[in-house]
Formats: C-alpha cells, structure tokens, sequence
C-alpha cells in the first residue's frame, strides 16, 4: 500500500514541475504580438483544427496563450490567459507547438522573448459569417496576434 502511495505522490510531483514556469522566463515582460514583426516571416503558421466536441455542440470561441521563444526556436513556458472552453485552449496550446519553428534560422532573437497570440474559433453553417475575420461577439480573449480557424458544420443525409 505504501508504494502505491509513493507511487502516486511521485508522479504527482513529476507532473508539477512539468507544469511550473522556468524561473528564468518568469520575470520576462510581454511583448505583444511579437510574431507579427518581419523577423517572424519565414516562420510557417497555420490555425488550430477545430474541436470536435465543440463543433458538435455547435460552439464558437476564443483562446489567448503567451509562451516564450528561446534563441534557438523552442517554445517554452506556454500558458493559456483565457479561453471561453477547455478544448479551445487546448488546441491553441497544441497549434502553437507544431508551428514550423524548427524550420528557422537560428538566432532570429539574442534573447527569449515572451508573446502572445488569439486563437478566434469560428462555426461556419453556411451564413458566410465566419469570411469577415472579425472578433467574435463578447470576446473575453486579448491579443492583437489573431490567427481564426474556421470549423464546418455538416449535415448528414437521411
């Protein structure tokens, strides 16, 4: 019984440190939306897919994350400031990993830098509402970085 609780604690704290912010990056100050700068050019950005459990419940909204670029193009400390859902968040979080950061020169930056991006999720059933790449409605998501991913409800035949 003991190992099992040793067990669990273990891994609990394995989680935790996984999770807690570098102390160097803690006292880094936001640079908002750093990537739309010129440097960031070649960097190949792409929107999030939308998720599956919120386009079934016919959901649209917003994700907002910071995170840190190092000097060699690894993202670190990445931390979503506000989403209107869980799996929002979590698609703004994994997009911004799979950006073809490796594919840059290296030493764009001397320094680490923290920024910022939006992720606006937008259903489209065929209104046309989601090409005017506007905000959605009673936004709780900051950010001047904006990346929208547009999801695509499908009706199914009879």
């Amino acid at each position: 019984m003991n190992r099992y609780i040793l067990g669990i604690v273990g891994a609990l704290t394995l989680a935790g440190c996984n999770t807690t912010p570098t102390e160097q990056f803690q006292s880094l100050q936001l640079t908002e939306a750093e990537l739309l700068s010129k440097k960031w050019a070649n960097l190949e950005r792409f929107p999030p897919l939308y998720p599956i459990e919120e386009a079934r419940a016919r959901k649209e909204g917003c994700a907002s994350v910071e995170y840190v670029i190092t000097p060699d193009n690894e993202i670190k400390d990445i931390k979503v400031v506000s989403s209107t859902s869980k799996y929002f968040a979590k698609q703004a979080k994994l997009n911004v990993k799979r950006w073809k950061w490796s594919e840059l020169a290296k030493g764009i930056t001397q320094v680490p830098i923290k920024t910022n991006s939006q992720f606006q999720f937008c259903l489209e059933t065929g209104d046309g509402h989601c090409s005017k790449r506007k905000p959605i409605a009673n936004n709780q998501c900051t950010g001047d970085d904006i990346i929208y991913a547009t999801g695509y409800v499908i009706k199914r035949g009879s």
